[in-house]
């Protein structure tokens, strides 16, 4: 996720990201991706970038999404514009295979947050997945960074 702070709080963002990075759970798909990360932005108000890994679906069978949302730390923005790729790693490279967008207010929760998924086409082929997310505050101006998901290993043909 991303912490975007004011330009005097630049060595406290470098404390929090050192101090911020926990190891992701692989085996445990809904819990969030957790590393922070510490970026400069024009504006003085801050927020946090979230985003679950890839992960079997819940509701829908056979089907691998992920979700992102942002949390607001403090300042006045009320929405952001949240993109989610979910990709999958072909050779070497990372191929979208679907993006979500939604504007939301902050928070997390089913109404909160932009989607992405993917149908498999079998449960016997596996693949690595990521997610990738971006957080835009609506009517703030802030860095191109985005948070990318630890690679989760799942059985699912694409």
């Amino acid at each position: 996720m991303k912490f975007r702070i004011g330009g005097a709080s630049t060595v406290l963002a470098v404390l929090l990201t050192a101090a911020s990075i926990v190891p992701a759970q692989a085996d445990d798909h809904r819990e969030p991706a957790s590393s922070y990360r510490a970026v400069q932005a024009r504006s003085a108000h801050g927020f946090l970038t979230k985003g679950d890994y890839a992960h079997f679906s819940h509701t829908v069978s056979k089907t691998v999404n992920a979700h992102g949302w942002w949390k607001k730390i403090d300042g006045p923005a009320t929405h952001a514009k949240i993109t989610i790729w979910l990709q999958v790693k072909t050779g070497s490279k990372w191929k979208t295979l679907d993006k979500g967008v939604k504007t939301v207010p902050p928070g997390g929760g089913s109404n909160k947050r932009a989607v992405a998924n993917w149908k498999c086409t079998n449960l016997i082929v596996k693949n690595h997945f990521r997610t990738v997310v971006d957080a835009d505050i609506v009517g703030y101006p802030d860095s191109p960074e985005k948070l990318v998901t630890k690679t989760q290993t799942l059985y699912c043909g694409i």
